[in-house]
């Protein structure tokens, strides 16, 4: 299904942790509670979102960066 809203998935991924916040930036990022419990389904949740963000242009391209470093951080308790 073609997504109206945003022009690419990089797109929507850098609104959903730039721009959100608790639960509906869980929502729109696909995460839930097995994050949170399973590490390396956390990790690899971590490494594809960076992986696929890492070499955008989007000027929200380095407060998504730290977001998700602060999700991530926040999924394997550190």
């Amino acid at each position: 299904m073609e997504d109206l809203y945003f022009k690419n998935s990089e797109a929507r991924l850098i609104f959903g942790l730039a721009e959100l916040g608790g639960k509906p930036q869980l929502d729109l990022l696909g995460i839930d509670q097995s994050y949170y419990l399973n590490r390396e389904k956390a990790k690899q949740w971590y490494t594809e979102t960076k992986e696929k963000i890492a070499n955008s242009k989007h000027p929200k391209l380095d407060k998504a960066l730290e977001k998700l470093e602060i999700l991530y951080k926040g999924m394997i308790g550190k």
